[in-house]
């Protein structure tokens, strides 16, 4: 073959490199387009870092059950995976493959908390995860036991006051928020009170029930059942504003601890790294289902508050409440204990 045979026939013109170069990222995106446009195309894994029957297990579940329904082709499913103030089951999303597939109903104790509590937690909520989107703010109640002789916060610090170290109080869990109001309350009454941490809400109310434990503070969906029945009084709501719930119980300002205020939210999170047009599906059916009626009425009458975001609205939120959160725990002196 001659050297003109030779650059005629096969040296590889700037057009035919293009057109090669071209053919190979088509093959390359096109796949990977259709993969995206075709999510989900397996069972789709919502992980609760709490136990069943607590409000991250209900808000999960319903929105579980709305997905199913309304995103082609899909089935969401909700695993429970508690332990640690909701660690254990953000630490396994967070280790998860960014496609989507493993996503997490998370709250602002695992998100926000307890990075400042346990040290040696093996995810960083600001690196490791995708804010999907905001879905509920929840308000708190302080409960005691229905035998006890507390009718007011007053009444219960008092006790705490007189008697340091013999009330006794239940959270859901070391570094939850149910933990860290009770170390505000106990920090700005200079009260003494013993910390005894459950795996969730269920657990802790049966044991003030039974009056093995005096007094909680959790969420107002967790508690509002046991506070319907009477099984146990409510003492005070830590809401801005008395919850349309339980119009007659007081917040914790009118009772006279306005440095008590405040609560959690719950939000969609999934492993940094989620391709765009997957968190964008995710995001877009999260705010469709907080706008359908039946499920907004749902979560009001649990005692939830709406409150729909962007995944940019929920990182600035994300951000600003793990800096708030962290002065908190310095400030009470609050751990894992």
């Amino acid at each position: 073959m001659t050297k003109g045979v030779w650059a005629a026939e096969a040296v590889p013109t700037r057009r035919s490199v293009l057109g090669v170069g071209a053919a190979l990222a088509a093959g390359v995106l096109v796949p990977a387009a259709r993969a995206q446009d075709a999510y989900p195309n397996r069972p789709v894994t919502i992980m609760v870092g709490f136990p069943p029957g607590t409000a991250t297990d209900t808000v999960a579940r319903l929105l579980a059950e709305q997905f199913s329904q309304t995103i082609r082709g899909s089935r969401f499913i909700v695993e429970n995976r508690g332990g640690q103030g909701g660690s254990i089951g953000a630490a396994a999303v967070a280790r998860s493959a960014p496609d989507g597939y493993t996503i997490t109903v998370g709250a602002s104790a695992p998100q926000a908390i307890n990075p400042h509590i346990y040290p040696t937690l093996s995810y960083d909520p600001r690196k490791d995860f995708q804010p999907i989107g905001r879905i509920v703010d929840l308000p708190y109640a302080l409960v005691v036991n229905k035998d006890l002789p507390y009718r007011s916060m007053k009444d219960l610090m008092d006790a705490a006051k007189a008697k340091p170290g013999e009330v006794t109080f239940a959270s859901t869990g070391n570094g939850t928020t149910s933990h860290l109001l009770m170390s505000v309350l106990a920090h700005a009454t200079g009260a003494r009170l013993n910390h005894v941490p459950f795996r969730g809400t269920a657990q802790s109310v049966t044991d003030i029930i039974a009056g093995r434990i005096n007094a909680t503070i959790d969420t107002v969906a967790g508690t509002i059942p046991f506070i319907r029945d009477g099984q146990v009084r409510a003492l005070a709501v830590t809401s801005q504003q008395r919850s349309s719930l339980l119009p007659d119980v007081p917040t914790t300002a009118e009772a006279g601890y306005p440095d008590l205020r405040g609560g959690a939210w719950l939000a969609m999170f999934a492993p940094a790294g989620i391709p765009k047009p997957v968190l964008d599906r995710l995001s877009t059916s999260l705010r469709e289902a907080l706008a359908n009626e039946k499920i907004r009425a749902t979560l009001q009458n649990l005692g939830m508050e709406l409150a729909p975001s962007t995944p940019d609205e929920m990182s600035e939120v994300l951000l600003r409440d793990y800096d708030r959160w962290g002065e908190i725990v310095r400030l009470t002196g609050a751990k894992a204990d």
